[in-house]
């Protein structure tokens, strides 16, 4: 039994959603177990959930939802030792039930075991990372009274707290690339807010990455002027000086732990050693699945030195395919390897405007310690600097989603002790006579174990037939599988057949599987962007032939072009994975190409109206 108030409000007994009734029935619950051990007088309760515009006969639309909700919460807890029930005293209503059953109740338990000072960072680390994940979103979803608002806010204040606390435990443990998602995620929301600003800053200077650092501050700067009139606090302004400089050594010494268990204390800068060395990959994706082969050929690869040339590895595929994904599981399996560091370049590639190779020099070279007055501004010169600053170094460098040839090559080293992982939709050639390895779709086994990662074992073993079509309907396309995880996981109350059933219409399959910033269609998008007009032309009309399978000649009346016209632009498609060559391939005959599955949506989609534009970057997908 589980009840939930840290998101929306949810009543959960082993996989099953309680139905809790309509919103106003939820919120008197909501405002029941904010504080679960104490009874709510009914003219507080009126307050919490309708504030100062309550509804005619209040007391008995009350009555009403309490006895609606006794009868939900007898049904969801009939088989435990001890229901839950709603009782009413003298002193007012309470939910009378274990405390420990409610989210907040666990999680300000967890954040005051994390307090303990017998603890090791290690645990500390462990306790704070169970309370954060307790959280679904806003707490108190669905309520909109000004009481509300104002716990809310209290609220988020506290995880602010408890993510400040577990960003201070990662960084004293020498793990700063931890953090850093959940610091921007948090961020998001709460733009304004220096103590997970300053946090976020730290951790990306002590990951090598002083410039986005930099970046950081310059942004958080200019919203606290916009907003409230002021600077940064005099501790962010000393942290950004400190970056700045590049200095080597705290202002202050970093405490154990905090000194202040519930409240705003900073950390600060800790000594970097001499000998640091740039850690530049994003964080590794925990329920990474497959591709072992994959990383072994490329593994052994970048492990293979040549005394002329680095070692190069060249990932190709399709967007949502996992490329960035692979890079980085690769990068973090050799960070051993690579003992001097890793650096790495999003290249946005796919992007409306690929990253400037001058600029990301830039980066590079001040991630590897040079002076930032002593980078050039010219580019054959800075790009002269860069590769003497890799000499005799074993680094492995990570260009990922690359554009093309002109944007790389400055950004290649120039001697054999480095290695090189690249990763584009396929513009390249082969620089540094690269091992390229074409990245194909999942295989429906691992789509199914990556279904099982994203959304838990027990919602796959209930469903297995609709867990498998789902993963049918996704195509084997990792970014596929984790937007459907996504929206499934945003509604646990959808069974997976239901959401199977959606997907089963073509028509809109590309539209359910889409959910913030993932986007198959938005990937699709990107590639479709870079096409010539008549590959273009001819992917919007292919959606018409009413086989999965042809060839050129079959094309041309439906079509109305000649023959070569339309195999170039099918070989196009082929290069930017929207076609497949259908094998065998017979000799002397023409090729026979397979439209099907996602690609094939979004060609039927391209028929009723212009792709959306396409974005900067697509997350990375597995």
């Amino acid at each position: 039994m589980e009840i939930r108030i840290l998101g929306s409000i949810e009543l959960w007994t082993g996989s099953a959603l309680a139905d809790l009734g309509p919103a106003r029935q939820r919120s008197i619950l909501g405002a029941l177990l904010v504080d679960p051990e104490r009874p709510v007088p009914l003219e507080s309760l009126v307050d919490r959930v309708w504030g100062d515009r309550p509804p005619a006969g209040v007391r008995n639309v009350v009555h009403t939802y309490v006895t609606r909700l006794r009868r939900a919460l007898a049904r969801a807890s009939a088989e435990l030792p001890e229901p839950i029930s709603l009782v009413r005293s003298p002193a007012g209503y309470l939910v009378s039930t274990d405390p420990g059953v409610v989210d907040l109740v666990r999680f300000r338990r967890l954040l005051k075991d994390a307090q303990q000072e017998t603890l090791g960072d290690l645990e500390r680390s462990v306790l704070l990372q169970q309370a954060l994940a307790l959280w679904r979103g806003d707490a108190l979803g669905g309520m909109h009274s000004d009481w509300a608002a104002r716990v809310r806010e209290t609220l988020r204040q506290l995880h602010h707290e408890a993510l400040s606390q577990w960003a201070d435990t990662e960084i004293r443990l020498e793990r700063p690339a931890a953090v850093l998602a959940e610091l921007r995620a948090a961020l998001l929301t709460d733009p304004l807010s220096e103590q997970l600003g300053e946090r976020l800053m730290l951790a990306l200077y002590l990951e090598g990455r002083s410039v986005d650092a930099l970046e950081h501050y310059q942004s958080m700067r200019e919203l606290i002027a916009k907003e409230l009139g002021t600077d940064p606090s005099p501790r962010v302004q000393q942290l950004y000086e400190t970056i700045l400089r590049g200095e080597t050594a705290a202002p202050a010494p970093m405490p154990e732990r905090s000194a202040e268990p519930h409240g705003g204390g900073t950390p600060s800068v800790p000594a970097r050693p001499p000998s640091a060395v740039p850690h530049m990959l994003p964080l590794d994706l925990p329920d990474f699945t497959g591709r072992e082969r994959e990383l072994e050929l490329a593994q052994r690869t970048l492990t293979h030195p040549s005394a002329t040339q680095p070692p190069a590895v060249l990932v190709v595929g399709g967007g949502g395919v996992g490329k960035t994904a692979l890079a980085v599981r690769l990068g973090h399996r050799l960070r051993s390897a690579f003992p001097e560091g890793q650096l790495y370049a999003a290249l946005r590639g796919s992007g409306a405007r690929p990253a400037d190779p001058h600029a990301v020099l830039g980066r590079l070279l001040r991630a590897l310690g040079t002076d930032p007055d002593e980078i050039p501004a010219d580019p054959d010169e800075r790009a002269e600097v860069y590769r003497l600053a890799l000499t005799g170094r074993r680094l492995l460098i990570t260009l990922d989603d690359a554009f093309d040839d002109e944007q790389v090559q400055p950004l290649l080293p120039g001697s054999g002790d480095c290695a090189v992982l690249l990763t584009s939709r396929g513009r390249l050639s082969t620089p540094l006579g690269a091992r390229v390895l074409h990245l194909a779709e999942l295989p429906h086994g691992h789509s199914v174990r990556l279904l099982a990662r994203l959304l838990g074992n027990e919602r796959i073993t209930q469903e297995p037939a609709a867990a498998a079509a789902i993963a049918r309907y996704c195509g084997g396309l990792p970014l596929a599988l984790r937007a459907a995880a996504v929206r499934l996981n945003a509604r646990p109350h959808w069974s997976l057949r239901r959401y199977a059933d959606r997907l089963s219409d073509e028509g809109r399959r590309l539209d359910e599987l889409a959910h913030s910033s993932l986007s198959v269609r938005a990937s699709f998008t990107a590639s479709y962007n870079a096409l010539p007009e008549d590959a273009r032309e001819v992917l919007r009309c292919l959606a018409d032939l009413t086989v999965s399978e042809f060839d050129a000649r079959l094309a041309c009346p439906v079509l109305g072009k000649d023959f070569a016209t339309i195999e170039d632009a099918c070989e196009q498609l082929v290069e930017a994975h929207f076609l497949t060559v259908a094998e065998p391939a017979v000799a002397d005959l023409p090729t026979r190409y397979r439209l099907d599955g996602l690609q094939r949506s979004f060609a039927a989609g391209l028929r009723t109206g212009r792709p959306e534009e396409a974005p900067e970057a697509v997350q990375p997908s597995a």
